[in-house]
């Protein structure tokens, strides 16, 4: 498996390789790595591994035959980074589910996904390209979810809900069954959603309502 980029998902996204018996042979990385005082920094984590890695930057990398190919992570800033490996190598992006998740058979899932550990996708669900589903979270029947859309530890969406794309679900939220959350629109921790979320609306509380009317474009 070759990653690209680095970030607090590492972590599960490698797990979830050694996980399903994927072997993560590279990193590139396209951007500057991001540390914060309360993160773990990449050296860090490689250093808590058996086997190493090569880390290197994106352009020295050259598709070999055989290989599968992830993000890390799976946001809506990827898109550009996406399109020009598309365009330049032709590459596709595998899919990645934890074997202690559950997908009915009857969902489907889009190139690049990632399901976490405990998580739950229920029958007639579809998930397009590159969502990120971490621990721990349910979606509903028949829901669908939006590429680049993201779902944190913890969270609840009902069925027949539509997730916008680049949309994130905080950690613990809830979303009533039948609603919209619209593109790049992010549902607070905790929150509970009892109506439409707007696009690129913050929303928080029980019940959650609108805090923040426009957020900046996630794909920027």
């Amino acid at each position: 498996m070759i990653l690209f980029g680095t970030g607090n998902m590492l972590s599960d996204i490698y797990d979830c390789c050694l996980a399903t018996g994927a072997q993560v042979s590279a990193i590139f990385l396209n951007t500057e790595e991001e540390i914060r005082p309360r993160t773990k920094p990449l050296h860090a984590r490689l250093s808590e591994l058996d086997q190493h890695p090569l880390v290197s930057r994106i352009e020295k990398f050259a598709p070999v035959t055989g290989e599968q190919y992830f993000l890390v992570p799976t946001t809506p800033g990827k898109r550009r980074l996406v399109n020009d490996l598309r365009g330049r190598f032709g590459i596709a992006f595998a899919r990645l589910v934890h074997p202690a998740a559950y997908v009915s058979p009857y969902a489907r899932l889009g190139e690049g996904v990632f399901v976490g550990a405990r998580s739950v996708i229920a029958p007639g669900a579809v998930l397009a390209d590159h969502v990120f589903v971490n621990r721990g979270v349910t979606v509903g029947h028949d829901t669908t979810i939006g590429e680049y859309a993201r779902l944190q530890p913890g969270c609840n969406v009902g069925g027949h809900v539509r997730i916008g794309r680049g949309a994130m679900i905080g950690i613990g939220a809830q979303v009533q069954q039948e609603l919209l959350v619209g593109d790049g629109a992010v549902v607070a921790a905790g929150a509970a959603v009892i109506e439409d979320v707007p696009e690129r609306a913050l929303v928080a509380g029980v019940p959650a309502v609108v805090k923040r009317a426009y957020l900046p474009n996630p794909e920027d």
